[in-house]
């Protein structure tokens, strides 16, 4: 079998859109896509296209992680493709990918296919042989928005004439400057957009029910939170001139995103949801890297989950090996692990498509994240008719007493909010029950003028 689309695929309209572009912009660019579109299918027909007007080409796919590099090759094999697994230990990749290279240089192979990861990537044995590739060289990067970093697009090779980015989140957050580096890269231009909304309503993504769980930080988390916010104050002048300033202010704002990341009420309210609503399988639980009653939410969670619950919960962090989170990912998938309890390594481009429900214990304000959270939910799959998508959003006690705008505390709960409220704005906007979501938030954003948001 050569290199082409297999039978069993048909590519959707939307697809075909997207592959028409990449060529109308001079064979490069960048396709935003929805997650769980089909991103990888369409990158590799491009691909297969490409290789049937040029007879010869070399391709090199990167991605930010193993998983999801193992993923690209299991798909590339489908394609009728031998990609080499150049990640991990590079004495074991190296020699296989020089023969590689030199049978393609020595016109012994027509086609080459690389598979890598951002980190390996990055290094001086990948460097070094990216050197060596051909100009028509195809270049894949997959989740690409981290190629807006300086030191990893500082990687990228200049030679390479065919350039695609994959992503559902080309915009980098709060960094317009990496932004524009990764858009110029890849030709200057997002050349296809199906957006999420599309793939609901076409039929391509689940619908989904989305549930905001309004959670409070207590007594001793409001006081540090202030405490913190004050010190942030007083550094923030000086952190435009002054780099250990700037460095202070930092660890500063992430020492107060973890008491919101790690509200020890959060527990109690997920506590609260389950005895009312039950447990399910096929759940999904996104926690915090800070600590609950002297355990790490994570592990709290997972023994929740277990012991008071009775389901067969499992840990999915970085502490887990590659083996580990394919056993985990292949249990989860037929019913016999009920839940994944994960910090942020089912954040981006690994498959779950069984998920019916996810619990956004702990989410950051970067877009990024809570989009590809939503996404790992919303893929098709025959035992499901819907998701559910439960969000805790951390509130401020004490809301009586909260009078003024000119109140600093006020201001202060007012942009915490704001941040969290971006976030429910983009999920409630899509859910089948969107207007009765809003009531749950309405008096807060009446409270603090957030009507707008």
């Amino acid at each position: 079998m050569g290199f082409m689309l297999p039978t069993y695929i048909n590519l959707r309209e939307y697809q075909r859109n997207a592959i028409q572009s990449w060529y109308n912009n001079s064979q490069q660019g960048l396709l935003e896509m929805a997650t769980g579109t089909g991103k990888t299918i369409t990158a590799l027909a491009i691909a297969a296209d490409l290789f049937e007007i040029t007879k010869r080409t070399n391709i090199i796919i990167v991605t930010p992680f193993n998983q999801l590099s193992t993923q690209w090759i299991k798909e590339c094999r489908n394609f009728g493709l031998r990609p080499v697994k150049a990640f991990g230990d590079s004495k074991k990749w190296t020699p296989h990918l020089d023969d590689n290279l030199r049978a393609f240089k020595k016109e012994l192979t027509d086609i080459t296919v690389t598979v890598t990861t951002n980190a390996t990537f990055s290094l001086k044995p990948m460097q070094e042989r990216l050197k060596r590739m051909s100009e028509e060289t195809l270049i894949i990067v997959d989740e690409a928005h981290y190629f807006g970093a300086k030191n990893l697009n500082s990687k990228l090779p200049s030679h390479f004439k065919y350039r695609l980015a994959l992503t559902a989140t080309p915009t980098r957050w709060m960094d317009e400057e990496g932004t524009d580096r990764l858009m110029s890269y890849f030709g200057n231009k997002v050349v296809y957009s199906f957006s999420l909304k599309e793939a609901i309503k076409e039929g391509y993504l689940t619908e989904y029910y989305y549930y905001p769980r309004l959670v409070h930080l207590n007594d001793v988390e409001t006081e540090d939170y202030i405490e913190l916010t004050n010190k942030i104050k007083k550094l923030y002048h000086q952190s435009k001139t002054n780099s250990d300033a700037k460095e202070s202010m930092e660890r500063l704002a992430l020492k107060r995103a973890r008491i919101i990341y790690s509200a020890h009420n959060k527990v109690e309210e997920l506590t609260a949801l389950l005895k009312e609503s039950g447990s399910s399988s096929h759940s999904l639980f996104y926690c915090g890297d800070g600590q609950y009653q002297e355990q790490r939410q994570v592990d709290a969670i997972t023994e929740l989950l277990n012991a008071e619950f009775k389901m067969n919960a499992k840990r999915f962090t970085s502490k887990e090996s590659n083996m580990e989170r394919d056993e985990l990912l292949s249990s989860f998938e037929s019913g016999e692990t009920d839940a994944l309890v994960a910090i942020k390594c089912l954040d981006e481009g690994i498959d779950v498509p069984a998920t019916k429900t996810a619990y956004l214990i702990a989410s950051s304000g970067n877009p990024k994240e809570f989009i590809q959270r939503r996404g790992r939910v919303l893929r098709k799959h025959p035992d499901k008719k819907y998701a559910v998508i439960h969000d805790f959003i951390v509130v401020p006690p004490n809301l009586e007493e909260i009078s003024t705008a000119q109140d600093e505390y006020y201001n202060m709960v007012r942009n915490q909010l704001k941040k969290e409220f971006h976030r429910f704005k983009e999920f409630s906007n899509l859910a089948i029950n969107g207007p009765e979501a809003e009531e749950v938030i309405w008096e807060l954003k009446k409270e603090f003028n957030l009507l707008d948001v």
